[in-house]
């Protein structure tokens, strides 16, 4: 046979713990006189200052006469002061209200929903406005490019004219000159056929002096101009005065002359000076 289990110990009872009771009263006491200074700091600090109060004056108030002093009074023995009383304990003022506390904001609404038909509104005419923007600045871009477009054709065009003027005056100064060139040969030409034609008739002057057989009485420097018809070859076909020099003995020495030189030394008749020859002015001046 199994033995019984032996018996629990008993339970540890609680003792009553002496002076609980008045530390407790004791607590509440000390809790209550706390709040109570605080209560009356509190009260005593937002109690406002009492008003000033003073009285103001138009005229100074007149001066009272003086008046002889008083005879002094017999010294009167002060009674005993009072004993003062001990002071009354202050009754508890109240507690000041709990503030209320706050209420709630009332919610906010919510802003209007923007209507479809005003938003696509707004937006076409913004769009309106973006093109006519754009269509306003694609004129300002095409009226600058039209006017460099301009500019740069009107300088092109003074450019050709200046070209042009420049290319005339060239021009016109290479056909001066080519023109003073010709004339320059033309002068040469006419000095160098002067000087040709000059010589021959100095060869026809000399030959007509050698036969002419003239006076030894004529003296000074007559001077006779006779025409002759000349025939190709130098043959003297015809001789007519001109102009006398005065002397008929000199003249008809000068014509005898003329005729029996014949043939005259004269250009060839292919050549462009012969038709000169044809018929002559000799004029014959007496040198002695």
């Amino acid at each position: 046979m199994r033995k019984p289990p032996p018996p629990a110990p008993p339970a540890l009872e609680k003792r009553p713990q002496p002076g609980r009771l008045r530390a407790i009263i004791l607590a509440v006491l000390v809790h209550g006189a706390f709040f109570a200074l605080i209560v009356f700091g509190i009260t005593w600090q937002s109690r406002p200052p009492p008003p000033l109060e003073a009285e103001l004056w138009d005229k100074l108030p007149p001066a009272k006469a003086k008046t002889p002093p008083a005879p002094p009074e017999p010294q009167k023995v002060a009674p005993e002061p009072p004993k003062p009383e001990p002071p009354k304990p202050e009754p508890p003022k109240p507690e000041p209200p709990k503030p209320e506390p706050p209420k709630p904001e009332p919610p906010k609404p919510e802003p209007p929903k923007p209507d479809p038909a005003i938003a696509e509104k707004a937006e076409r005419l913004k769009k309106e406005k973006e093109k006519r923007e754009r269509l306003e600045h694609e004129k300002q871009e095409k009226l600058e490019r039209q006017k460099k477009e301009d500019a740069a054709k009107k300088k092109r065009e003074q450019e050709e004219v200046a070209k042009k003027k420049r290319e005339e005056e060239e021009r016109a100064r290479q056909e001066k000159e080519r023109q003073l060139a010709e004339q320059r040969v033309r002068d040469e030409a006419l000095r160098a056929r002067a000087a040709e034609v000059d010589a021959w008739r100095a060869r026809i002057a000399k030959k007509v002096r050698d036969r002419a057989n003239i006076p030894d009485n004529v003296t000074g420097h007559p001077k006779a101009e006779f025409r002759v018809r000349i025939l190709p070859g130098g043959e003297v076909l015809d001789v007519t005065l001109v102009k006398s020099s005065g002397n008929r003995a000199y003249d008809a020495a000068i014509e005898r002359g003329i005729r029996s030189a014949s043939p005259l030394p004269v250009p060839d008749a292919s050549s462009e000076l012969f038709p000169q020859f044809r018929e002559p002015n000799l004029v014959f001046e007496h040198d002695r």
